[in-house]
């Protein structure tokens, strides 16, 4: 029996590429131009093709973490990882959340339902509850888990918390998410799991590891309805 839901946020409540190919773009220039360093060598750093302006599938970008990218990104560019870090850190914070249309409503709907709901996001908790309230989602969800709290994803240390802080057994816990580190992570935790196409990876790419793939998460709330 699935009691709670533990959603992924970029990609999953917003569309991953919509929200953050225009960013991504601008802060590979804008930092190759504060570090004097050439623009391909922070692409290539973070898994974004410059020449076809495309984040790709199963870059860096997508499945790492702040933590991570500044790991990759300080050698290439000089600066410490403190200074890096905190560059990120300012950007990312102002990036417009596009949301996937009648995903509010969804949650909305669910929470009504009494649904309990969290995040298990490969941003920090701070960054995610700031761009959650700025969406007016933030009350929607008991728990914001990001990877300042136990490890980014795949690892399943953030998923246990939060099945340890809700004192539920992890086979009763559903994570929706669009990346294959959240269904790794599912994997790991002993969660079942739900794909959605609203971030970089295609329907052959989730269903292997997943219960089921939706369009969207407005789907969500007629798939339990269905199976939970």
């Amino acid at each position: 029996m699935i009691r709670a839901i533990l959603f992924d946020k970029d990609g999953t409540l917003t569309d991953f590429r919509a929200t953050w190919t225009d960013w991504l773009r601008d802060a590979v220039h804008a930092l190759a131009d504060d570090a004097g360093t050439a623009p391909q060598a922070v692409a290539e750093a973070l898994g974004y093709d410059l020449a076809r302006d495309r984040i790709d599938d199963h870059g860096p970008f997508v499945t790492q973490s702040n933590a991570q990218h500044v790991q990759r990104l300080a050698p290439r560019v000089g600066w410490s990882a403190d200074r890096l870090a905190e560059w990120v850190e300012d950007r990312a914070r102002a990036v417009e959340q596009v949301r996937v249309p009648g995903a509010d409503a969804a949650l909305a709907a669910l929470h009504a339902d009494g649904w309990t709901m969290g995040i298990l996001t490969n941003a920090t908790t701070a960054e995610a509850a700031h761009h959650l309230g700025h969406m007016g989602l933030r009350d929607l969800f008991v728990r914001i888990v990001g990877y300042d709290v136990a490890g980014p994803k795949p690892d399943p240390a953030g998923a246990l918390t939060f099945a340890r802080e809700r004192r539920l057994d992890p086979s009763e816990i559903l994570v929706v998410g669009d990346g294959m580190t959240d269904m790794e992570a599912a994997r790991r935790a002993g969660m079942p799991a739900v794909g959605v196409l609203t971030g970089t990876l295609s329907r052959a790419d989730l269903e292997p590891h997943a219960r089921a793939v939706l369009d969207d998460v407005t789907a969500l709330p007629g798939w339990l309805s269905a199976n939970a």
